[in-house]
């Protein structure tokens, strides 16, 4: 069974802000790793399974919950027949504060509830689908606050520690990252942007935010030209010096070790 990462899921359901199912996997069911540009949130209800999770494996029983941002790659395997709840949903939905934390924190949101805990998601789960098919007054502003609760529940079982937010210098150089991915970009500029040594930018790049500088560099580029690639009618070779590479051939390379599939076959592959 490949371990390679050959799937990028984009966008919701019905271009809609979230999305909300309750999923069924048969036993032996597999789910290659992948990543996505939206949020995802899953809670395992009956059966077991593994999960990778960036690289960690996690087993998967009743009250199993997790939270997959951005930049998160994850696999996943029913070991036998398996009820889940999911939860898709984009930066939209959540308020500022919230939507922050996630998208600067390097924690690893995934937990196990209790029982009770189990039965309030569910109620939320419950109530979020009455608003969507029923709605009413102020339907909007409380479909957003039972995410939020939902989310919230998630994090506050993962960690109690406000410390896996990013310190201020890594939001700092995130945010310039994603400001100009679309430039050359290198260490030693964005080093340089932040007023320290890269040495010291590239030791502690990879130990909070779990993933190398270059890495990451990579992950957002990629997301973007997968996004081109969807929804445009650029070339190749215009979606690569787009998306901030100044070489086809490293961009096909990039595109293809990471994905599986190379720029061209990606692109088949949606019509």
């Amino acid at each position: 069974m490949s371990k390679q990462i050959n799937k990028f899921q984009s966008s919701l359901q019905h271009n809609k802000d979230y999305y909300i199912e309750e999923r069924f996997l048969k036993n032996g069911e597999y789910f290659a790793p992948h990543w996505h540009d939206y949020f995802e949130l899953e809670i395992v209800l009956d059966g077991t399974g593994e999960h990778i999770y960036n690289n960690k494996k996690y087993t998967l029983t009743r009250g199993s919950i997790y939270l997959m941002s951005f930049y998160d790659f994850h696999e996943l395997q029913a070991q036998d027949d398996m009820k889940m709840l999911k939860l898709q949903f984009n930066e939209n939905v959540l308020p500022k504060k919230l939507n922050d934390f996630l998208f600067l924190s390097y924690n690893r949101f995934c937990c196990t509830l209790d029982e009770s805990e189990i039965q309030h998601i569910i109620k939320l789960f419950n109530i979020l689908k009455r608003e969507e098919q029923r709605g009413g007054l102020f339907s909007e502003i409380l479909i957003k606050n039972l995410i939020a609760e939902i989310i919230i529940t998630v994090i506050r079982n993962s960690s109690q520690d406000e410390n896996t937010v990013i310190p201020s210098l890594l939001q700092k150089a995130v945010a310039y990252i994603h400001n100009n991915f679309r430039e050359p970009l290198s260490l030693n500029n964005l080093a340089k942007h932040c007023n320290i040594t890269p040495n010291y930018l590239g030791v502690q790049f990879t130990k909070k935010m779990g993933i190398s500088f270059s890495d990451y560099l990579n992950t957002v580029r990629l997301r973007y030209a997968c996004n081109l690639l969807d929804s445009t009618d650029l070339t190749v070779k215009e979606i690569a010096f787009a998306s901030g590479y100044n070489s086809v051939e490293y961009f096909g390379y990039v595109f293809k070790n990471t994905l599986g599939i190379s720029p061209l076959e990606y692109k088949k592959s949606l019509t």
